[in-house]
């Protein structure tokens, strides 16, 4: 008798990328953007730091994530040591940046200005941690 099996789910993009958009200005300002062309050098490297329903944006050379957009209520997160770098909206967003590293970095922010501030000064600073999720296991 031959048992059945179920090929796993695979989530697919539906409109591969061909182009990501990076801010160079903080979220608070006019947007100073650059565009990164599928082919380009950097492009799979990019790609890889840009969070769900956020927005890449960079800073000397740092890139980190801002949400595109926040609902009433909802929490917000800085991280940066993580998976992913940048503001996050909600708990469970921040905790899949941080999930099965060491030493996080995280904290709730009362907004994202706030949050983009504390990302900014840690760029600054140099303690801008990224883990690559490969890294983990």
């Amino acid at each position: 008798m031959t048992m059945p099996f179920k090929i796993p789910f695979i989530i697919e993009c539906m409109y591969p990328l061909t182009s990501i958009n990076v801010n160079h200005a903080v979220s608070t300002a006019s947007p100073e953007l650059a565009t990164i062309h599928v082919g380009s050098s950097n492009f799979h490297d990019v790609v890889q730091l840009l969070a769900d329903e956020c927005l890449l944006h960079c800073y000397k050379g740092i890139y980190y994530n801002i949400p595109v957009q926040v609902k009433h209520r909802q929490l917000l997160f800085y991280v940066i040591c993580g998976s992913h770098i940048g503001v996050m909206v909600g708990w469970e967003n921040a905790l899949n940046c941080v999930l099965g590293i060491a030493n996080p970095n995280y904290r709730e922010v009362e907004s994202i200005a706030l949050g983009e501030q504390v990302v900014r000064e840690a760029i600054d600073q140099g303690r801008i941690e990224m883990v690559e999720l490969w890294a983990l296991s």
